[in-house]
């Protein structure tokens, strides 16, 4: 049996609707019952919402406020004959997404009109969970109705509801050794997995929230930083790899890895995170056993690269005058031909041994979205088939875990500029979804034992 919470009208409710009375019994009736009150940020949950009029329209509300800003999604829904909906069989007609899915109002989220442009829903700290409000209104309210706090709609019923990047079954462990930085996420239940290494870009400080997902399908995941966190430098220079060889060491060493027969550990890597992974395999050799590079670029270019002392070559310079108005909204800029590498200055990823995968989203303004391309080319001319290349039509440059929100237009704190990432929302979660079992099953097949295999089956 199913645990179900059953929450009214009673529960604290959003500004518009604070402090009315519902007395009606048809409204007072009405509850919202959901399977998972508390859930993880990437699993499916349940919604049903009862006792409504019968065949009546309905707009379900999800909202979350932040400190630093507010989100919100809805459906227009037709409740049936009994009086009831859910949306993972009832349709929405119309509101931030629409069609029949379970997830869609967590997927299709967008920041409150009245909020600063540029928003994004992240939470760093995977301990920290997200808490919503979902709301029943009577009839298909409107996106400006809904975000008007003026608006006087008496609810039929809300509930609260919790989703969480670290799952009961992980734990967190924090990493000072040397100079590394960052926070180690394992299962419970197993004293040693097969070990990754998480990287973001130039947002810097510690980003947690994928490497606390990735460690529930059996890694051990290490959410490294490299600026702009603690005692680390607080802006980038240039990319010391001789950090990221530290941190590729003392995760081969750590008593919570467990190498496979081939040895080795996973990177992944997101935009600038993509780039320095890249460079770690071409540079580390047989330490770096698989590589998921997400939308990174083809060359080294904006920061230089040292190894051991040296600079590494071919770098390519940042055209600036290159610099556009994103064409879908002015706001942000378009940095897609900023970099344009010949052929002899792209990473010449074929020194290295690692198995590729490379994600390129094709509404990306922010590289160029043949940098993926280019790089799986180099592989395959050097005669190599343990490289795929995955391009996402209409998908933008944030690719997250899935159920994740779209944010097509970001301030980048460290630039001090609106970046437009792109992405239009359903098929930028579509290709979340994909991309994120394409990267577990790669790991457990090229970290893992045979006893791993049944992890990928699972997939």
């Amino acid at each position: 049996l199913r645990y179900l919470t059953r929450q009214s009208v009673w529960l604290p409710l959003p500004s518009f609707t604070r402090g009315m009375l519902t007395s009606s019994p048809s409204v007072a009736m009405a509850t919202i019952s959901i399977d998972k009150p508390r859930s993880l940020v990437d699993e499916r949950i349940s919604i049903r919402v009862e006792n409504l009029p019968s065949n009546a329209p309905v707009t379900l509300r999800l909202n979350i406020k932040e400190s630093y800003g507010s989100f919100s999604a809805f459906g227009h829904y037709m409740s049936d004959s009994s009086g009831c909906l859910s949306p993972d069989s009832s349709s929405s007609l119309g509101g931030t997404y629409t069609g029949v899915d379970s997830m869609g109002l967590f997927w299709s989220l967008l920041q409150d009109p009245a909020e600063k442009s540029g928003l994004r829903l992240l939470r760093r700290e995977a301990e920290i969970p997200l808490r919503y409000q979902l709301t029943a209104l009577p009839g298909h309210v409107t996106w400006e109705q809904l975000t008007n706090p003026e608006t006087e709609i008496k609810p039929f019923c809300s509930a609260n509801l919790e989703r969480t990047y670290l799952a009961d079954s992980v734990e967190r462990i924090p990493v000072r050794v040397g100079r590394l930085r960052g926070a180690l996420f394992k299962p419970r239940s197993q004293r040693s997995c097969p070990p990754v290494i998480d990287l973001f870009g130039t947002g810097g400080g510690l980003m947690e929230h994928r490497s606390a997902l990735l460690a529930k399908e059996g890694f051990s995941v290490l959410a490294l930083a490299y600026f702009n966190y603690e005692d680390l430098p607080d802006t980038i220079v240039e990319y010391d790899m001789d950090y990221f060889e530290e941190a590729v060491d003392f995760m081969l060493a750590c008593p919570y890895s467990r190498l496979g027969p081939k040895g080795g550990v996973g990177l992944i890597g997101v935009s600038a995170g993509a780039d320095i992974v890249a460079n770690a395999a071409i540079l580390f050799g047989d330490k770096i056993r698989a590589v998921a590079w997400l939308n990174g670029t083809p060359c080294r270019n904006f920061y230089q690269a040292r190894y051991r002392g040296r600079l590494l070559p071919a770098q390519v310079t940042f055209n600036a005058s290159k610099i556009k108005q994103a064409a879908p909204n002015p706001l942000g800029i378009d940095l897609r031909e900023c970099v344009q590498p010949t052929r002899d200055q792209e990473l010449p990823v074929e020194q290295a041994s690692a198995r590729f995968l490379f994600f390129s989203c094709l509404d990306d303004y922010s590289v160029s979205p043949e940098a993926g391309a280019r790089l799986a080319d180099r592989l395959v001319r050097a005669g190599r088939t343990d490289v795929e290349r995955i391009a996402y039509p209409d998908a933008g440059h944030l690719l997250e875990p899935p159920i994740s929100p779209c944010t097509a237009l970001c301030y980048h704190g460290l630039l001090k500029v609106y970046m437009y990432y792109g992405g239009k929302p359903e098929c930028h979660h579509r290709a979340q979804v994909d991309s994120w079992a394409r990267m577990i099953r790669m790991f457990h097949e090229e970290l893992g034992w045979r006893d791993d295999k049944r992890q990928v089956a699972k997939l």
